[in-house]
C-alpha cells in the first residue's frame, strides 16, 4: 500500500510518477494491472478535483481497487483504457465500465473508497429549527460514507441558518438539514409595505404562513381583512405590490 493510503502497486505508482508520458500499456505487466492503475488514476483525479472545488485543505483517501479474476484472460490495451466518469464524490462502493476501444472489451470494476476531510461540524446537537451561529462551528478531520455525497464544507454556508433536520455533533452537515431562517412565523405581527409606480404605503398585518426570504406567504391586512401574498423582507417586515 502507498502512502498516499491508495492501494496500487508499487511498481505502477513509482513508474508512473518517474514517467508520467508513459501509457498504462507501457506500465503494467498485466491486463488487471493496467485496469486497476486506470482505475485509480480516475478516483483519485476525482477526489482531488472535489477537493479543489470545495477549498478544503486536507482530504486524504484510501482505495480498494478489485479486478474481476477474468480480467486475467483479456489482451493487454495497446492504448489508454476509457473509465467512465461519475458526477458527485465517489465515496463508499463505486463501480465502474472501463474499455478497451483498440481491442473491444470491456468490464465492471468494483472499488471501495475510503474518504476523510477536515469540514465544519457542529460541536453540539441542533435540533429542528434552531439557527446556528459561529459558536457552534469546529473543523474536524470527519470519515465520510456514501451518505456523505451532498455535505457543506463552506462554514459560511452554515452559519445564521437554521435546523431542518437534527444534526448530530461532530457530523457531517448536509444540505438538507438546513435551510435558510424564517424570518416570519404564523401569527407574527408585520408590517406590510406595499409599492406601485412610486407610491409607497405601511400598514399593519397578521402572517398566516411561516416563510424566509424569497418564499411567498400569506398574510391579513388588519385595516380591510383582505388575505394577500407578500414576501418576507426581514423579521416582522414584508412587502407586497398592488
Amino acid at each position: 500500500m502507498s502512502s498516499n493510503g491508495i492501494s496500487i502497486s508499487y511498481f505502477l505508482f513509482i513508474v508512473s510518477c518517474l514517467f508520467p508520458q508513459l501509457s498504462a500499456a507501457q506500465t503494467s505487466h498485466t491486463t488487471p494491472e493496467q485496469i486497476e492503475y486506470a482505475l485509480q488514476q480516475l478516483l483519485s483525479t476525482e477526489i482531488r478535483q472535489w477537493q479543489q472545488q470545495a477549498g478544503l485543505k486536507q482530504v486524504d483517501f484510501m482505495l480498494n481497487i478489485k479486478v474481476p479474476s477474468g480480467a486475467k484472460r483479456l489482451p493487454l490495451c495497446p492504448k489508454k483504457l476509457a473509465v467512465d466518469a461519475a458526477s458527485g464524490i465517489p465515496i463508499g462502493n463505486v463501480q465502474r465500465k472501463i474499455s478497451c476501444q483498440e481491442l473491444g472489451w470491456s468490464l465492471y470494476v468494483r472499488a471501495s473508497v475510503a474518504v476523510t476531510a477536515t469540514i465544519p461540524v457542529l460541536n453540539r446537537v441542533l435540533k429542528r429549527g434552531e439557527l446556528i451561529t459561529a459558536a457552534d462551528i469546529e473543523w474536524k478531520s470527519i470519515g465520510l460514507g456514501a451518505r456523505d455525497k451532498d455535505l457543506i464544507t463552506d462554514a459560511k454556508q452554515i452559519v445564521g441558518q437554521q435546523v431542518q433536520r437534527k444534526i448530530r455533533r461532530y457530523k457531517a452537515i448536509k444540505a438538507v438539514q438546513v435551510t435558510a431562517p424564517n424570518w416570519v412565523n404564523i401569527g407574527d405581527r408585520v408590517i406590510i409595505e406595499a409599492s406601485s409606480n412610486g407610491f409607497y404605503a405601511k400598514m399593519q398585518g397578521e402572517a398566516l404562513e411561516a416563510g424566509g426570504a424569497g418564499e411567498a406567504i400569506r398574510v391579513r391586512n388588519l385595516s380591510s381583512g383582505k388575505v394577500i401574498f407578500a414576501y418576507p423582507l426581514a423579521p416582522g417586515r414584508v412587502a407586497t405590490q398592488f
